[in-house]
């Protein structure tokens, strides 16, 4: 296996791992309202994420999808019967999230990588978030690295 491959697989196993704790620390309920009706999060919830704005409501989608996909618990995976951009969306997953990790989350992210986050500053939420976004970013570049 390739330094690509395996650095690919290690981490997306990171990224449903934090997606994983991510939803047990929000809850189902309020990841759900994150993505769809973000006015109902709880306080607690919006105030570790430092607000809920539409970059939020699209990673916490790609938390759920990378959780439900092939990388997680495989109950998306693409197909010939899914519509097209299903199936882009799932190939492309880290990539997509890497890219919004980069543009949005990009100082954050950079110091989650580089080990110069102060984990104990942050709650399990947005450590999960940013542990999150962090390894979709390294899996997403890789990816194109092997390409």
């Amino acid at each position: 296996m390739s330094w690509q491959n395996t650095t690919k697989k290690v981490a997306g196993a990171i990224a449903v791992i934090s997606g994983i704790v991510m939803v047990l620390s929000v809850g189902i309920s309020d990841v759900f309202n994150i993505i769809a009706s973000p006015e109902d999060v709880s306080a607690e919830v919006s105030a570790s994420l430092g607000g809920i704005d539409f970059i939020d409501r699209v990673a916490v989608l790609g938390v759920a999808v990378t959780i439900l996909g092939g990388a997680g618990l495989g109950l998306l995976s693409t197909s010939s019967d899914n519509p097209p951009f299903l199936n882009t969306t799932l190939t492309y997953l880290p990539v997509i999230v890497g890219f919004l990790a980069f543009s949005a989350f990009g100082s954050e992210v950079w110091e989650t990588i580089t080990g110069g986050r102060t984990w104990d500053a942050h709650d399990d939420i947005s450590n999960s978030y940013m542990l999150f976004l962090a390894s979709s970013l390294v899996s997403g570049v890789v990816s194109l690295l092997k390409k």
